[in-house]
């Protein structure tokens, strides 16, 4: 053994008589060497990340691709072990922590210090930077240099941790068989299941568990469902996540409640290619695994890691399904849940019963570990606190340079702003922010604190295809109108969450328009998939040019560009685009944009260029319209040449003379072609009355035109 690993040894065995989890920091020229050391200390009970030339040599339980990690997430290890040559993505570190068990550590083998730098290759390097100071700030670390035999660093600066009330077991839960409670490992585990139990035999619609990850949220989720199997309270359910893996400690909890309730016997177990159970059939019951784009509702849904799946997919799930349990972690490697937290209540059927689950299962609470990745990845980022009453006028606007990105209260508040405002901020952010040489941060503060924050990318020519999302958009809806176009795309921009609704994000939109102009761009763009913030970029004078034919994989909705032109070269582009999108919406209304809500498409058709659309009608066309405008023929007798007129009417002209709901109701009844009662339903009206509307409606707008 190597005379560093008699520091490493004696660092692992503290962690391991106490129960506290650590992180090891090995810098070596020997990694396959110090890889194996490591394994042993674990006693082979390890997950190894790293390139494949040292995957396959039987070193870890686990070995996996750093693109990988997701698969072990839920999985429980003595020890991760992290082993790169360069980048180290923080997403990675993050999620790789969380499976480590108490008395364990989290590893990182490095090239040797001269050598190592876990920025990306043609980044600034800012990353590297505060990731190597942040290790310094761990309660419990070490840090060794294997090539001198040196200690760079190291910390031991806990007490021993006492055991949780928490596992004082209750006698028995409202509702729950005695032989279910124990699989629950915490109090707030046991509470979750009686809650969950009162739910599945109650009234309550929906049910929200919440809490930050390694609470044991999806396990508890499972038995849950094996409670609602073994009442025979459901004969299917359905098991919505982004990936059979993401789903795995649920289907564990399923299978452990079935095991011990003694039904597991009775049950068919099917598994996917890699092991991953993705269902589950029993003589009354089929629980199976759905995809959020393939899932369809049933009488009971059951949605894990709901951020993840996105807003669009829970809402259409809960709606139009029976009872529904979501999931959502808080904090944890997926990022951010706050924002989402407080969506979740607004998009889930009423009545709503929720617990939150607080103490850790793998870990004793208050775990160094957990704390330093939390800390150095943002995770529980705050916005600071106002000194009082704010004034928009004394707002000032300002780009963070180099030195204050590495200030750790600046990007904390910069972080903070930013979690409050959107429920997926993942730890890889703070790579994006600090090392990325195309984007910069804008902010506007008032007396020292950030109470607005924006990341704006470059997206010229000389910039990586890659990172031309907004650009390359626009030239594919101009065509051969986009030339050498300037441009800057506003990728997040978020409002500090006691100041929004006062115009501070027009504010800083405006500042970051005028910082653009004076660089020569021709155009802002900007690219987004909540729908809920149409609004605020149509108020800022922003030009739909684009709506994605997919759905965005982590909102559940469809990405949507739009560009405010900053010239006459910008204006010509934009204006070209739009044109293009006002006609792909029309005349893909029917299929690849049948599921836009038909209120959005009314806001981003009002505000799309006119564009001219030719169709030369049938004489027995124009016949049949001209008695459907005299009340001679009902709309379903002429609906195809109505449909051609309203494409017509509405593509171009401008000032559409329809109110909201009118227009709404003749999008999705014409345009789009959704029933009857669907387009009640949109409108919130009886199906006699919508019939109405749609049909003044259209008469007043095709008249208008003939």
């Amino acid at each position: 053994m190597s005379d560093w690993s008699r520091f490493v040894e004696e660092f692992t065995g503290r962690l391991e008589s106490t129960g506290w989890r650590g992180l090891v920091v090995i810098n070596t020229g020997k990694r396959s060497e110090a890889i194996g050391i490591l394994s042993n200390l674990s006693g082979g009970n390890c997950v190894l990340a790293t390139e494949a030339k040292y995957r396959g040599l039987g070193y870890c339980a686990r070995e996996i691709s750093p693109a990988g990690f997701e698969r072990v997430l839920g999985g429980e290890f003595k020890a991760a072990i992290i082993s790169l040559g360069g980048l180290i993505r923080p997403n990675i570190v993050a999620g790789l922590a969380e499976t480590v068990t108490k008395g364990g550590f989290l590893a990182i083998v490095a090239p040797p210090m001269e050598q190592w730098s876990p920025s990306p290759l043609h980044g600034r390097g800012l990353y590297a930077k505060y990731l190597l100071s942040s290790i310094r700030r761990a309660r419990t670390h070490l840090w060794v240099d294997a090539v001198s035999g040196s200690i760079v660093s190291e910390n031991f600066n806990v007490g021993r941790p006492g055991e949780p009330e928490s596992r004082t077991w209750p006698g028995e839960l409202e509702g729950v068989p005695r032989a279910l409670v124990p699989l629950a490992r915490t109090i707030d585990q046991a509470k979750a299941l009686e809650g969950l139990a009162r739910f599945i035999r109650g009234r309550a619609r929906s049910f929200m568990v919440k809490g930050d990850r390694g609470r044991g949220k999806s396990f508890t989720v499972g038995l849950a469902v094996s409670l609602a199997i073994y009442w025979r309270s459901i004969g299917r359910a359905v098991i919505v996540g982004p990936t059979p893996y993401s789903v795995s400690s649920l289907m564990k909890g399923l299978l452990k409640g079935l095991e011990t309730l003694r039904l597991i016997d009775k049950c068919r177990v099917a598994r996917d290619g890699d092991g991953e159970v993705v269902r589950i059939t029993g003589p009354w019951f089929q629980v199976s695994y759905e995809t959020p784009e393939t899932a369809e509702p049933g009488p009971l849904i059951v949605v894990d890691e709901a951020a993840s799946v996105g807003i669009a997919r829970v809402r259409r799930l809960s709606w139009r399904g029976g009872k529904i349990i979501v999931s959502t972690t808080i904090h944890g490697y997926e990022g951010s849940g706050r924002a989402f937290e407080r969506i979740l209540p607004r998009l889930l059927p009423k009545p709503i019963g929720e617990c939150r689950l607080n103490e850790p299962v793998r870990y004793f609470q208050g775990d160094p570990l957990e704390e330093w990745v939390y800390e150095t990845f943002m995770l529980k980022a705050e916005p600071q606190r106002l000194p009082g009453p704010v004034s928009t006028e004394k707002v000032r606007h300002e780009i963070l340079d180099t030195a204050m990105l590495v200030d750790r209260e600046v990007l904390e508040s910069v972080f903070g702003v930013l979690a409050q405002a959107h429920y997926r901020n993942s730890p890889d952010e703070l790579l994006v922010i600090l090392d990325s040489p195309h984007h910069s941060t804008h902010i506007l503060r008032h007396e020292g604190v950030i109470v607005a924050v924006a990341d704006v990318v470059e997206e010229s020519g000389k910039v990586e295809e890659a990172a031309r999302i907004g650009l390359e958009k626009l030239k594919l809806m101009a065509g051969p109108y986009w030339e050498n176009l300037s441009s800057f795309r506003v990728s997040r921009i978020a409002v500090h969450p006691e100041l929004q609704g006062r115009g501070l994000g027009s504010k800083l939109l405006a500042a970051i328009e005028e910082w653009a102009r004076s660089r020569g761009a021709d155009v802002v763009t900007t690219i987004f998939s909540r729908h809920d913030v149409i609004g605020f970029w149509l108020r800022n004078g922003y030009i739909p040019y684009y709506v994605s034919p997919r759905y965005n994989r982590v909102t559940g909705e469809k990405n949507i560009a739009m560009a405010k032109p900053l010239s006459r070269k910008g204006e010509r582009v934009v204006g070209e685009a739009s044109k293009t999108l006002t006609l792909r919406l029309l005349l893909a209304a029917p299929s690849v944009y049948r599921d836009l809500a038909a209120e959005k498409m009314a806001s981003l058709l009002r505000s799309t260029s006119r564009a001219s659309f030719r169709a030369e009608l049938l004489p027995s066309q124009r016949m049949a319209l001209e008695k459907y405008l005299r009340g001679e023929l009902d709309l379903e007798q002429v609906m195809d040449v109505v449909l051609i007129e309203t494409i017509r009417v509405i593509a171009g002209e401008r000032p559409i003379p329809l109110e909201d709901t009118e227009l709404v109701a003749v999008i999705a009844r014409v345009v789009q072609g959704k029933p009857l009662n669907e387009v009640a339903s949109i409108i919130g009206e009886s199906m006699e009355e919508a019939m109405r509307i749609v049909d003044r409606a259209l008469k007043r707008l095709l008249r208008s035109n003939h």
